[in-house]
């Protein structure tokens, strides 16, 4: 198999670049010495037709004057050419002006012809063996008009014309004129040969400088690709230096650190993850294990092996907690383009919600106080906003002791949709407070009877689900008096 040869933008650009040039130089070539053709012979025929007019003007003024009275030049000699011609003494007039003017020695290669192809008079280098006369020539005889030939001879190549001399419409003669078409062959030929040598050196020439622009151009783009080759999975971190050109190279730049920030926060989230997983399971799985051990040592009482049961269930449910939590980390991002944005009411989620986390906060002897009368709307996903409120919610039942209380409301407060959940729990350490909703942090319970059973996700979910919506979330801590979570959304209409 032959192995395919290796392209790149600038070799792509630059063979495009010499392609259209090359293109151009041979059209704008063609055009060239097809118009300088043209007019160097519409040049050889107007000087043909030039001589031959000129001859035919000699002749006309010899016979004038020769028919005129003696001293008198202007009155015109009686009877025509056409009369010389008829009766044949046309021949003797034109031997009569060649030998007294000797005009044909001074206009190049001439010679006069009659009707028949016959020669009357020729210049000492025009003759039919050097030049023929042709039947295209004598074709003027029938239809005046002039032709135009091209010879090939052993002296070279030759263009004549064949003119015929009318008087009224009586052919008289023909008179030929040719010339050679040395110095014109030539001067094409040092056009063609200048074409030939300027157009390679051209497209060299062009070709460097399309390969230095190029270069030139795609000189960010080298320096883009060898910070991206520098940046591995454990230098996610870094960012592309971002040119300020204002173009397409700067706009490449930006996406490509929209990406790595993407990565950077999906290799996070995975590194993240997989601690947590490992952290969080392992003491639970450790309960079990020790647990099932010690029941397994002896034969035991049936209430024994219910109590064992029943521990393990409870370790069956944190660990089904914190799984759940794990997992939504884990879908976060694709959760984030797949959300069902419509108008509800934020207090009808927040009392959905009350009354199903209302069995968990009587076991536990909390009460739970809703205040969702009043009717805010936002514009959201339902499900993800259930999913904050339960967190928050749960959150408070965890840390609240028996007899304890937790007031939910939903309410209107300067221009934005508030939910807040307030408990009297043990509250929060002030170490902990600015870190409360990063990823991972277990709060710490002030009492030391409250255990500690969250992968450090509950709080980080509320705050994501928060932004997503475009809002804010905090939590405060008085010394004694719980803690109090507050969430504002913006503020939408049924309409929305």
């Amino acid at each position: 198999m032959i192995p395919r040869l290796k392209r790149s933008i600038r070799v792509t650009l630059s063979l495009w670049y010499i392609g259209i040039l090359a293109t151009t130089l041979c059209a704008f070539s063609i055009v060239l010495y097809t118009r300088v053709t043209h007019s160097l012979s519409n040049y050889v025929n107007g000087v043909l037709a030039s001589r031959t007019d000129g001859v035919a003007h000699a002749l006309f003024a010899f016979w004038k004057a020769e028919g005129a009275p003696p001293g008198n030049w202007v009155v015109a000699p009686s009877g025509t050419l056409w009369g010389e011609v008829s009766l044949g003494r046309f021949s003797d007039l034109v031997d009569r002006w060649v030998r007294k003017t000797h005009h044909l020695d001074t206009v190049g290669l001439v010679r006069l012809v009659d009707r028949y192809g016959n020669v009357l008079a020729a210049s000492g280098d025009l003759t039919p063996a050097a030049l023929p006369i042709t039947r295209t020539a004598l074709a003027s005889v029938e239809q005046p008009h002039a032709v135009y030939e091209t010879f090939t001879v052993s002296a070279g190549r030759f263009r004549m014309v064949t003119h015929p001399v009318l008087e009224g419409k009586q052919l008289l003669y023909l008179v030929q004129a040719a010339t050679s078409l040395h110095q014109t062959d030539a001067s094409l030929e040092r056009l063609r040969l200048s074409l030939l040598l300027l157009a390679p050196l051209t497209l060299l020439v062009a070709g460097s400088v399309g390969w230095i622009l190029s270069t030139n151009a795609l000189r960010p783009l080298e320096v883009i690709m060898a910070q991206a080759q520098r940046i591995g999975p454990a230098e996610l971190n870094k960012r592309l230096e971002v040119p300020n050109t204002d173009d397409e190279l700067e706009r490449l730049a930006l996406t490509f650190n929209t990406m790595l920030d993407r990565l950077e926060r999906a290799f996070q989230r995975l590194r993240q993850f997989s601690a947590a997983a490992s952290h969080e399971l392992r003491t639970p799985l450790t309960v079990m294990r020790g647990e099932l051990e010690v029941a397994l040592r002896k034969p035991r009482e049936p209430g024994e092996y219910q109590q064992a049961l029943r521990t393990h269930l409870r370790t069956v449910m944190e660990m089904s907690a914190i799984v759940e939590e794990l997992l939504t980390l884990a879908r976060s991002d694709t959760v984030e383009g797949a959300i069902e944005w419509r108008a509800l009411t934020l207090n009808t989620v927040a009392r959905k919600v009350g009354e199903q986390l209302r069995p968990l906060a009587e076991a536990k002897q909390v009460a739970l106080d809703l205040r969702t009368a009043e009717s805010v709307w936002v514009r959201g996903d339902a499900r993800l906003l259930e999913r904050l409120v339960t967190n928050l919610l749960d959150n408070a039942i965890r840390y609240t002791p028996a007899e304890g209380r937790i007031i939910l409301r939903s309410e209107r407060r300067n221009g934005d949709a508030c939910l807040i959940v307030q408990d009297t729990g043990s509250g929060i350490r002030p170490d902990e407070l600015p870190r409360i909703f990063d990823w991972f942090f277990s709060r710490r319970s002030k009492d030391p009877h409250v255990p500690t059973v969250s992968a450090g996700v509950g709080l980080s979910l509320c705050r994501w689900i928060t932004e997503v919506h475009q809002g804010r979330i905090e939590a405060v801590s008085p010394p004694g008096e719980g803690a109090t979570f507050t969430v504002r959304l913006p503020l939408s209409t049924p309409a929305s």
